[in-house]
């Protein structure tokens, strides 16, 4: 059971690992992906904003700034102030330098505007600077200014050239909620599969559980049949040997006796026979009930007679029926005598040696209730929801007693079922139980299938 219990644990603790270990590697995936992400939207920011100034500076002017004039103004005038390396006007677009020379310099807070806005729609609202250099690397102008423990861990997009060597760059804080934002569907994913997982690892566990506990039932039962069949066949041999030796032709009281015991001892293996095929009956549906007519009055006190002797204790059996002599009571009275005599030889087992047991019969509106009550252990908490399933042996595992094939019980439940009624218990750990057959009134004898 620990073995079990520890491999579940395992399994467990190990799926979660390695869903924190995919989570963890997808986490850094997605971060890259959104960093190649905000550099490519902070090139596109750089040259809306460029086409922005350049549209202003067309409708400013009518006619056209093309890099040819450009390339004029730098041969003929070598000392201006705009002189600029064509690789940068490449570079940072041919939009740059026809705006400046109009008047229409580089906007770092249209920049800004433009880059929140491409951000927000790929869902990434975490703050970001930007910050504008010239070509000896000097801050010109920058905007939010980021904390410095936020600035440590902030993604540095590539510089961006403006104009005359100047560059600008993007400083954006890419928290842990914006990644998992962007991987939401394999998170969902991760988790769905995890929940799926850890249903199957757990029912694969309580199946072993089950196996091992039906395995654990199956070798009670085996030692019980063995138990309970051995002391039977042992008597019926001696007693047919002494027969068939002739030892017991001088003694015919004797031998009266012997045969008698012999009968009893066939008569306890028929009727142990008849019980587990009643059960595997009524499990397959294929238990026909035989309804009669039956005297209540007459099958307790038989079952008093029969309980009172031979028990190898004290017992005292109370008894009391309390049914109208106009009210017939149409039940299958083999099977619920059987059930009666199962609660009755429970009461004398799990009892001291001086037992005391209540045997009674009355109707309360139409149901006929049958009560058997004792002074014996009781029944622990723990064990009164599964006392009726089948093999089901705790109270006299515990006390070591190994008599029995822990189907009484429920044979008691499944003929009641059989019958349309219930079996109720009501218990008290050391001072003892009750327990109650309700069967519902028949007004005619109905053979019928148990379905």
């Amino acid at each position: 059971m620990k073995t079990i219990l520890f491999v579940f644990l395992t399994a467990i603790i190990s799926l979660i690992g390695l869903q924190a270990l995919v989570i963890r590697n997808a986490f850094h995936s997605q971060k890259e992906i959104i960093t190649e992400n905000i550099n490519y939207l902070m090139r596109k920011s750089v040259e809306k904003e460029a086409i922005l100034r350049f549209e202003k500076t067309e409708t400013k002017f009518s006619s056209n700034i093309d890099l040819k004039k450009i390339k004029e103004h730098r041969v003929n005038n070598p000392d201006d102030f705009f002189q600029v390396d064509m690789q940068d006007v490449h570079k940072a677009g041919a939009y740059q330098l026809p705006s400046h020379l109009r008047g229409f310099p580089f906007d770092i807070l249209a920049l800004d505007s433009i880059l929140k806005s491409e951000l927000e729609k790929v869902k990434i609202f975490d703050r970001f600077s930007l910050i504008y250099r010239d070509s000896t690397g000097a801050v010109i102008e920058n905007t939010d200014i980021l904390p410095p423990k936020k600035m440590e861990k902030s993604f540095k997009t590539d510089e961006m050239y403006i104009i005359f060597g100047n560059k600008v760059q993007a400083v954006v804080y890419i928290s842990p909620p914006t990644v998992y934002m962007q991987m939401l569907g394999l998170l969902l994913s991760s988790f769905f599969i995890l929940i799926i997982l850890f249903f199957c690892v757990a029912y694969l566990t309580t199946t072993i559980f089950s196996q091992n506990k039906l395995e654990k039932i199956k070798n009670e039962f085996f030692h019980a049949i063995v138990h309970n069949t051995k002391t039977p066949l042992g008597s019926i041999n001696t007693v047919l040997l002494k027969f068939i030796s002739g030892e017991l032709d001088k003694h015919p009281e004797m031998k009266n006796k012997m045969g008698e015991i012999a009968m009893d001892q066939v008569q306890r293996l028929l009727l142990m026979s008849e019980k587990i095929l009643t059960i595997a009956k009524i499990e397959t549906d294929k238990l026909i009930l035989k309804r009669s007519a039956t005297d209540m009055n007459g099958m307790i006190q038989e079952l008093k007679e029969m309980y009172s002797i031979s028990t190898g204790k004290e017992v005292s059996i109370s008894t009391s029926v309390t049914i109208d002599n106009d009210q017939t009571i149409y039940i299958d009275s083999s099977l619920i005598k059987e059930a009666i005599s199962n609660l009755i030889d429970n009461a004398i087992k799990y009892s001291g040696n001086q037992v005391k047991i209540g045997l009674y019969c009355n109707m309360i509106e139409n149901t006929l209730q049958i009560r058997v009550s004792d002074n014996g252990y009781g029944i622990s908490e723990k064990l009164r929801s599964k006392i009726f399933n089948k093999f089901e042996r705790g109270e006299a595992v515990e006390r070591n007693e190994t008599k029995g094939f822990g189907l009484g019980l429920n044979y008691v439940e499944l003929v009641t079922e059989a019958h349309g009624g219930i079996v109720s218990l009501n218990s008290t750990e050391g001072e003892g139980s009750e327990f109650t057959i309700a069967l519902p009134l028949q007004s005619r004898p109905v053979d019928n299938t148990i379905k």
